[in-house]
């Protein structure tokens, strides 16, 4: 069955410090109701999070949903940060870890290699898979050099995210043997696995997973009826979210999750009212 795994947002107090408690509880609401989580990515608001407060995201995501069903991203703009983060997830036992390019300096095509060849041998025997958003990182790393650098370096597969999931299937094509592919795209789960993808990386999924795993399920099934439906429901969740962070986190804070805010500067909550519609049903 394709793999739902919601790209979880760091729930912060009322003075903006990480809320574990917050977290915990987010994480015990979303267990069985998800595939796993992804931890400290986009969503999570990585660029304004430190070491320490990385490392006790992916305990508590351990501690609930245990290293099968836990991927943590490591990136960060160096090299040096990346390998220090990658061996503190490895210590706390995670066995899939996700790093984006290198960021906001360019880098080429020689320098991604090298940087991902580095966190793959700090991870050791835990999967790795590259990051892929040239919007955010500024790098752009086509299938085709992808391809060369996963076989190079060891990548186990990579999640997309912006512009580069226009390709998607080139992606998977250029992908090694055995290389897994996860979409950031949330509600194109249906086109990502008929193209040979293992599931989406869905930040919309952890204010509202049912979709998502409902258009699973179906596809799984080979239910078009069922398919159809599910997609409805997903879309109509993209469209009153708009895939943004404060989106997300506002709907958390109505379903009782957290208070909304953000670490990082955001604009306003793109439709309050179209959210709040939503979460009747999900809390019904």
């Amino acid at each position: 069955m394709p793999e739902v795994l919601s790209a979880v947002p760091t729930l912060f107090d009322d003075a903006g410090e990480v809320d574990l408690a917050a977290t915990a509880a987010h994480h015990a609401w979303l267990h069985g109701r998800v595939d796993g989580v992804f931890v400290a990515g986009t969503t999570g608001e990585f660029p304004a999070l430190d070491r320490t407060e990385r490392r006790a995201l992916a305990s508590a995501a351990l501690d609930v949903f245990g290293p099968e069903h836990v991927v943590v991203h490591v990136g960060a703009a160096s090299t040096r940060d990346t390998m220090a983060l990658t061996r503190d997830a490895v210590a706390l036992g995670v066995r899939r870890l996700a790093v984006l390019t290198p960021y906001y300096l360019p880098a080429d095509v020689d320098a991604v290699t090298r940087h991902f060849a580095a966190t793959t041998a700090a991870a050791g025997p835990a999967a790795v898979y590259g990051y892929l958003f040239t919007e955010r990182s500024g790098v752009t790393v086509t299938p085709s050099e992808f391809g060369r650098i996963a076989a190079e370096t060891g990548l186990a597969g990579a999640k997309l995210s912006g512009a580069a999931n226009d390709r998607v299937g080139e992606y998977i094509e250029a992908l090694p043997a055995g290389g897994r592919l996860w979409s950031g795209a949330d509600t194109t789960l249906a086109a990502v696995v008929r193209a040979g993808g293992a599931g989406i990386v869905s930040g919309l999924s952890a204010a509202f997973p049912e979709p998502f795993m409902a258009l699973a399920a179906a596809g799984d099934a080979g239910d078009a009826e069922a398919e159809r439906e599910a997609q409805a429901q997903a879309d109509a969740v993209l469209a009153a979210l708009r895939g943004s962070v404060e989106g997300i986190k506002y709907a958390l804070a109505l379903l009782g999750h957290g208070n909304g805010a953000l670490r990082m500067t955001s604009p306003a909550v793109p439709d309050p009212e179209a959210i709040a519609r939503l979460v009747p049903a999900a809390v019904s």
